[in-house]
């Protein structure tokens, strides 16, 4: 990883209005504005949703201390994805063409995925896995619901997301130093190491769990 810049879905470090605030607030709310950008409606107030959702992540980046600009960084390969999606489903072979057709909703769908995208870098930029599990474990213990052991399933769940950004970027910086280009084969590529790394974790993490005696 380059030197100075926190992985994607990193922690920064910080005592800012919003690092205090109860992990349990910061999580609901910004769930909430990341389902918010994907509410139906007519192409007009859709873009104004979006538009104002935007806003408020932009101002909440300055409150944290991060920037805007960093609350997109790591997203270029799920970009990239959605870009294909929309390709391969405009091409029509009979008679070859393009179908522009879906231009506009697969840009909306974009705009929408990176707001969602910025809402989950702004939460773990200012929340830690161990806080976001302590505000769970509060809920569950107010709903008299340990037995189920929701929250700590969840913030296992949570957890994994900033955790796969470390290991695409430690893979991403290995397949650079190795003279790898930004192209379709690096996602064919260290998409298989990724997951494969991912699925190591989560059995490193489910045997920790069974020998503490906190399995699901």
């Amino acid at each position: 990883m380059a030197v100075g810049k926190a992985a994607p879905w990193s922690y920064r470090k910080g005592a800012t209005a919003l690092h205090r605030l109860p992990a349990g607030g910061k999580l609901a709310f910004l769930l909430l504005l990341s389902l918010a950008a994907f509410f139906p409606g007519s192409e007009v107030q859709s873009l104004a949703i979006v538009a104002g959702i935007a806003l408020v992540l932009i101002i909440l980046s300055f409150i944290a201390k991060i920037g805007p600009a960093a609350l997109l960084r790591g997203s270029g390969p799920l970009l990239f994805l959605v870009a294909a999606v929309f390709f391969f489903r405009g091409i029509e072979l009979s008679p070859p063409g393009f179908n522009l057709d879906g231009l506009w909703e697969s840009a909306l769908f974009a705009v929408r995925i990176c707001a969602a995208f910025a809402a989950g870098t702004l939460l773990f930029a200012v929340t830690t896995p161990g806080e976001i599990r302590k505000s769970l474990s509060r809920m569950e213990a107010a709903l008299r619901l340990e037995r189920l052991k929701l929250g700590l399933g969840i913030s296992l769940m949570l957890g994994f997301l900033p955790r796969f950004f470390e290991i695409w970027e430690a893979v991403n910086l290995a397949w650079k130093s190795r003279g790898g280009k930004k192209s379709l084969s690096r996602l064919i590529v260290l998409i298989p190491l990724v997951v494969e790394r991912m699925m190591v974790k989560a059995a490193e993490t489910a045997t920790a769990l069974e020998s503490r005696g906190g399995g699901l």
